[in-house]
């Protein structure tokens, strides 16, 4: 049974990276996306292959979870997961999904056994996004940004990605898939209030997890991903009084409380404890 993931902070590291990989333990993002794909060039991959069961083990040792990034060519996809511990492995994710082949390819290479995250690099992805996301091992859709802008020839930064962030979340949201991204450029890791607005714009737009490629941004994610003060007061406020005996429709302050209201409260609650569990748990 494939187990539907509760990320929320992702880091890339390069297969066989061995400085970066052991920064990555150490700042303890919710998973490492171990690279095969575009971090490793063409004639470094058979190596690379050679060392991906020991960087497996590191991350199995830590306690993190492991994502393997595999290239989208069926041939070299076999090796990757030739390559692979599947014990160790959280998820699959697979590059520049333009359909559902290379998904369906995936999962019968790993026997239908793990999650796939599907990566939409393309306005071809975006397309075909009830194709990838109906795939039953699929469990998260992830926003190649850059490729994305690129294929367009805009700036990630300038509001192009706010319509295809809110496709995302709005294809992840039926099928309880995890969003992953934001409405931005992955890149930026030196203006970091910058890179904050634009994951809580995404968050906004119904993102729950982002993946980045340095561990100065994994912090930035968390606070950007967490509940206001504001939220966190309306949620306990609604809450409460519903643990008083607020009865399935009560007014509050003014507003109508129902069901959709207390779900989002709820949501807003467990969102905030977990993001004090995380901010314990990495520190």
């Amino acid at each position: 049974m494939i187990q539907r993931p509760d990320w929320q902070a992702l880091l890339f590291v390069p297969v066989g990276a061995e400085r970066h990989l052991a920064s990555a333990i150490r700042h303890r993002p919710d998973a490492v996306v171990l690279d095969l794909e575009d971090a490793v060039a063409p004639a470094a991959k058979a190596a690379a292959r050679t060392v991906l069961r020991a960087d497996q083990a590191l991350l199995a040792e830590a306690g993190i979870d492991c994502i393997l990034r595999v290239n989208g060519a069926i041939r070299a996809m076999v090796d990757d997961l030739n390559a692979a511990d599947h014990g160790r492995l959280s998820a699959v994710m697979v590059p520049k999904c333009e359909d559902a082949h290379a998904l369906r390819n995936a999962a019968d290479l790993t026997e239908g056994t793990i999650g796939l995250v599907a990566l939409i690099e393309s306005p071809a992805g975006l397309q075909r996004l009830a194709e990838i996301a109906a795939v039953p091992a699929v469990v998260a859709l992830m926003l190649g940004s850059e490729d994305y802008c690129a294929a367009l020839g805009v700036d990630p930064d300038r509001g192009a990605l706010d319509w295809v962030t809110v496709q995302l979340a709005v294809a992840a949201g039926p099928r309880g898939l995890l969003p992953i991204g934001f409405p931005g450029s992955i890149a930026n890791f030196r203006d970091l209030d910058v890179y904050a607005r634009q994951i809580g714009r995404g968050r906004d737009l119904g993102m729950r997890a982002v993946a980045a490629i340095h561990p100065a941004q994994l912090p930035i994610i968390r606070a950007a991903l967490a509940p206001t003060v504001a939220e966190v007061t309306w949620a306990d406020n609604i809450l409460a009084a519903l643990e008083a005996g607020g009865g399935a429709v009560f007014a509050l302050q003014g507003q109508m409380v129902d069901a959709p209201v207390i779900a989002r409260a709820r949501h807003i609650r467990a969102a905030q404890q977990r993001h004090a569990t995380g901010q314990a748990v990495s520190q």
